[in-house]
C-alpha cells in the first residue's frame, strides 16, 4: 500500500502532467488561431490585390474612352469652325459682290441724274442727239436762251411723251 506522501506525489505528477497537457493545447491553440490569422490576411491580401488589378483595368478603359471622346470633340469642333470659316468666307464674297453691285448701281443713278441735269440746263452731251428718247429736240448749243426745258421730260420736247 501506497503512503500518503507516495499519493500525494502522484497526485502532484498527475496535476503537473494536466497543467502540462493544458498548456499544450493553449499553446496548439493559440498556434492554430495564428495560422488561420495568416491564412485570412492572406487571402484579404488576395482578394485586395484582385479588386485593385480590376479597378485599375476598369479605370484604363475608362481613360481610353475618355481621351477618345476628347479627341472626338476636338475633332468636330475643329470641323465646326473649319465650316464656320468657310461660311464666312462666303458671306464675305456675297458681301462684297453685293456692296459692288449696289456702288455701281448708285453710280450709274448718279451719273443719269447727272446728265439729267447736265441736259436739263443745256450743258448735255453732243451724243445725245443720237439717243432716241432725245431725237427732235434742238441740241442745247443752237438755241439762243438757256431755259432748262429743252429735251427734260415733261417739256414736250421729251420723245418719252410722243406717241409716234
Amino acid at each position: 500500500m501506497e503512503s500518503q506522501g507516495q499519493r500525494q506525489s502522484y497526485r502532484g505528477q498527475a496535476q503537473a502532467a494536466q497543467e502540462h497537457n493544458r498548456q499544450d493545447r493553449e499553446k496548439d491553440l493559440s498556434q492554430e488561431a495564428k495560422r488561420k490569422a495568416e491564412e485570412e490576411k492572406n487571402k484579404t491580401s488576395e482578394t485586395a490585390q484582385q479588386a485593385k488589378e480590376k479597378t485599375q483595368s476598369t479605370m484604363s478603359q475608362v481613360k481610353d474612352k475618355a481621351a477618345q471622346a476628347a479627341e472626338e470633340a476636338r475633332r468636330k469642333a475643329q470641323e465646326a469652325a473649319e465650316k464656320g470659316k468657310e461660311t464666312t468666307q462666303a458671306g464675305k464674297e456675297k458681301t462684297s459682290g453685293i456692296l459692288q453691285q449696289t456702288g455701281e448701281t448708285m453710280r450709274n443713278v448718279a451719273q443719269g441724274a447727272a446728265d439729267a441735269v447736265k441736259s436739263t440746263i443745256g450743258m448735255g452731251k453732243k451724243d445725245d442727239q443720237d439717243d432716241p428718247l432725245y431725237k427732235g429736240t434742238a441740241p442745247a448749243t443752237t438755241r439762243s436762251t438757256n431755259t432748262g426745258t429743252t429735251g427734260a421730260p415733261g417739256t414736250g420736247n421729251y420723245q418719252g411723251n410722243r406717241n409716234n
